[in-house]
């Protein structure tokens, strides 16, 4: 199951947008999406993902204006990867 995106803490995985949501075809989701994802499919929920990553580092840089660069451990990027060479 491809997770989209996931948030944690020091406890651990708080919530998580996986298959379970993107997939969906019932009405409920408490998702970390918001129902942004719910039922949209692995397409479109990959495109919505990563209009909302750009949107919340858009606000960082606003709140935090000296941030050089972000960031993000290649193990989450991998998804990414393998859609570029066309194997997912």
């Amino acid at each position: 199951m491809t997770t989209l995106i996931a948030a944690y803490n020091s406890e651990g995985c708080i919530g998580r947008c996986d298959a379970k949501c993107y997939n969906a075809t019932g009405p409920d989701c408490e998702c970390i999406c918001g129902g942004l994802n719910h039922g949209a499919g692995v397409e479109k929920a990959m495109e919505n993902t990563r209009e909302l990553a750009e949107e919340w580092m858009r606000q960082w840089r606003t709140e935090h204006p000296d941030t050089e660069y972000f960031l993000v451990p290649a193990a989450q990027l991998s998804l990414w990867g393998l859609l570029e060479e066309g194997r997912c």
